[in-house]
């Protein structure tokens, strides 16, 4: 989803961005569509095949350096896009995924029969249930909006990779667009997703999403 433009506002378009984020989530990993959250499960076979593609996207971004969350499958992936694009690389425990607790590593429908009415309680109260064992999302929201924040005040005038996770990205999308935290799953976020938010004096701009 990329708008070209449209809609930003005339102010922003006469600035240079403060800082550019080029937001990625990992290549594909290995039973993608469980709760991983702080798992630390690796690339799939197709994960590895789907990062030189991702390469060659993010080469009109003419990124200046890179950063990562440490979980494995983000880590992977952000350092062959390094390597590919001469950049150095920051691997920061701030961008991991949140941590799904018992959920970790099970399917919604694993979920849903071993846990059922701790599902649906969590589904319909979203964002304020929280998952047995796991990280609250508003702590995860402000751990997430911290570490943002930092990397774009120490990139001034450069463009940014970060490679982190679906749940950090839909977090930080919401954020830039005012959008409500119960929405938050309205953002397609697929691996190797690519999306860019502005950073200037006076606010943010989102040029594209899930690219």
């Amino acid at each position: 989803m990329n708008d070209g433009g449209a809609g930003v506002r005339t102010r922003h378009n006469r600035q240079q961005p403060s800082c550019r984020l080029v937001l990625v989530r990992h290549a594909k990993a290995e039973a993608d569509g469980r709760f991983h959250g702080q798992a630390d499960v690796p690339l799939s076979p197709l994960g590895r095949r789907q990062l030189p593609t991702l390469c060659r996207k993010l080469r009109r971004y003419k990124i200046t350096v890179a950063y990562a969350s440490d979980l494995r499958r983000a880590r992977l992936t952000a350092a062959f896009a390094a390597r590919r694009l001469g950049v150095g690389l920051e691997v920061r425990l701030g961008l991991r995924e949140m941590h799904f607790g018992k959920w970790q590593g099970l399917s919604w429908e694993q979920v849903l029969e071993q846990s059922p009415q701790s599902a649906r309680r969590w589904a319909k109260q979203f964002p304020q249930g929280r998952i047995p064992g796991g990280e609250g999302f508003a702590q995860f929201k402000a751990r997430v909006r911290r570490e943002l924040r930092a990397i774009a005040a120490a990139n001034p005038a450069q463009s940014v990779l970060v490679v982190t996770h679906a749940g950090v990205i839909r977090v930080a999308l919401a954020s830039a667009l005012g959008v409500p935290d119960k929405n938050l799953f309205r953002f397609a976020v697929d691996p190797c997703g690519l999306s860019v938010i502005e950073h200037f004096r006076r606010g943010l701009v989102v040029r594209c999403i899930n690219d």
